[in-house]
Parts: C-alpha cells; sequence; structure tokens
C-alpha cells in the first residue's frame, strides 16, 4: 500500500511589534505637506474670525463691554481700572440686554472686569489708540492673537505626534473652526493672550520633556544644564505672564509642577531659575491685583 508524503510547512512565528497595519501609513497617503494644509487652515481660520468681527453688533459678545472699557480706562491716562461696588448694575445691565445695547444708552458704566491681571488691557490699548477708539480695531487685535495660538496648538501637537500629521491637522482645524471659540477670538476679551501664553508655555514644557526623552533613549546622549536652564526660565516667564493675564491660568501651575517636581532635585539650578521667575511675577501680580480692588469702599 502506497503511503502519500505529507509535507509539513513550518512558519516562523510572528515577531511582536513587526506587523504594521495599512492604517499605519494612512497619514502619508493623504497628508504629503502638512505646514501647507497648516496655512489653510490658519488662512481660513482668518477669514471666518474676521467676518464675526465685522457682522457681529457692538457689545453682544459676552462681557464686551466691561473689556472694553477696561483699555479706554488705560488709554485715557488713568493707570490701571480699580474695582469698585458699583461696578456692576444688574438693574441697568439688564436694561441693556433688553433693549439690544441701543446707542442712545452708554456702556461705560459697566467696569466689573477690573478686577482681571492687567497685562492684556495693556497689550491692546496701542490697537485702541491706533483706532482711536474703534471697537473693531481691538477686536482685530484678538483675531491676531486667536491665529497665533492656533500656530502654537499646532507646533505642540507636532511635538507629541511628529509621526501623525492627520491627528495634528485634524485637531488643530476642530479648534481653528469651532465656532463659539471663532466667535470668542473674535470678540474684546483677554482670553485670546491668555490662550496664546498659556499654549507657548506647555509647548516649553513639551519640548524640554521631548529632549530629555530623546537623552534617555540615546545613552551617549550628554544633556545640556545650560539649556534646560534656558528652556525652564521661559515656561516661568511665560506662566507668570499668563497669570498677569486671566486668573485662570493659575490652573497650569500644578501641571507644570507635577512634571517637574520628579527631576527637581537633578534639575535644582534650573528649576529654581523657573521658580524664582514664577514667583516673582505671582508676588507682583497679586499685589497690583490687591491695589486695584478698592477694599475699603467694599467694606463701608
Amino acid at each position: 500500500m502506497a503511503h502519500a508524503d505529507i509535507t509539513t510547512v513550518h512558519r516562523a512565528p510572528a515577531q511582536p511589534g513587526v506587523y504594521r497595519p495599512i492604517s499605519a501609513n494612512l497619514d502619508s497617503y493623504y497628508i504629503r505637506r502638512p505646514r501647507r494644509i497648516l496655512l489653510l487652515i490658519v488662512l481660513g481660520y482668518l477669514v471666518a474670525a474676521t467676518l464675526f468681527a465685522v457682522t457681529t453688533p457692538a457689545w453682544q459678545n459676552p462681557d464686551e463691554p466691561a473689556h472694553y472699557n477696561n483699555i479706554a480706562y488705560i488709554a485715557a491716562g488713568n493707570g490701571l481700572p480699580v474695582l469698585h461696588p458699583d461696578a456692576y448694575d444688574q438693574a441697568y445691565i439688564g436694561r441693556l440686554l433688553a433693549e439690544g445695547f441701543p446707542s442712545e444708552l452708554t456702556v461705560d458704566p459697566l467696569r466689573y472686569e477690573a478686577y482681571q491681571p492687567p497685562l492684556y488691557y495693556v497689550a491692546a490699548t496701542p490697537f485702541y489708540l491706533l483706532g482711536d477708539g474703534n471697537l473693531l480695531v481691538v477686536r482685530l487685535f484678538n483675531v491676531m492673537l486667536g491665529a497665533f495660538a492656533i500656530l502654537l496648538l499646532y507646533a505642540g501637537m507636532e511635538t507629541v505626534f511628529p509621526t501623525k500629521p492627520l491627528l495634528t491637522l485634524g485637531a488643530t482645524a476642530f479648534a481653528a473652526f469651532l465656532p463659539m471659540h471663532v466667535a470668542m477670538n473674535a470678540s474684546v476679551n483677554n482670553d485670546g493672550l491668555a490662550e496664546v501664553l498659556l499654549l507657548a508655555a506647555m509647548l516649553a514644557l513639551l519640548r524640554w520633556m521631548k529632549r530629555r526623552f530623546d537623552v534617555a533613549n540615546h545613552p551617549g546622549a550628554l544633556p545640556s544644564p545650560r539649556r534646560e536652564w534656558r528652556s525652564l526660565l521661559v515656561l516661568g516667564v511665560l506662566l507668570g505672564l499668563g497669570m498677569a493675564t486671566k486668573i485662570y491660568a493659575y490652573v497650569a501651575l500644578p501641571l507644570a509642577a507635577g512634571v517637574l517636581a520628579p527631576v527637581g532635585i537633578e534639575l535644582s539650578p534650573a528649576v529654581g531659575a523657573a521658580l524664582m521667575a514664577i514667583s516673582t511675577l505671582v508676588v507682583a501680580i497679586n499685589a497690583q491685583t490687591l491695589r486695584r480692588v478698592n477694599l475699603a469702599d467694599f467694606s463701608a
């Protein structure tokens, strides 16, 4: 009886980490020049935000009159605004809202944003003076800030996902064209400058982290203490400027501290420089804020 020869084929076991699905190269298939797409995103944002700034009626944005009045107060040579108990008149604000901010009713009494840190209002003052108080000119200043924020967001995403331009551009486009985000960037408020400064601070922190990861993954590479010192000093200054712009910028401090704490001993000079920059600005901001709130009026 003849026996058929059976040949067994032995396949080499699949090595972990070798398999690459088609989706792994999806970004390179669709996106060849991400910076050109970024340029289109920024241009599209500028068009949309400018249309918002031009077509939105005066004062029809959240707290816009109060922010504008802070700028006008500084531009008139009065120094920094001081918060008084009569800065928020609910009855008068209700009348303005009910009647749609008619021209015969002035918005000058609305000064309830005087407690805010002053950096944005100081930065916007030259544009106020350039436009002779024109609301649209100040709005366009905020539109420009929004464009810088988009570029910083892209740079941060690219630092974290250097081989994922589809993800990076998608996140950037989402932020650039989110309707309420565009509307706020086209109005007078201190959110835009705070966003720019916090994104710049996060970019500095991400790039610092990336350099440390690169050194850790390449045993022959040597860290540069001078570069570490400069990076963290820049981080501290940016965080301090953010807190000089918007109160909510303080939430970035725990994030930065959580990242820096594990290497605080190793980089003590650099960390000390960053903390010194932050501490100096925080003290200056708090002292100025307390001066601008007229506590005697509130206790009367």
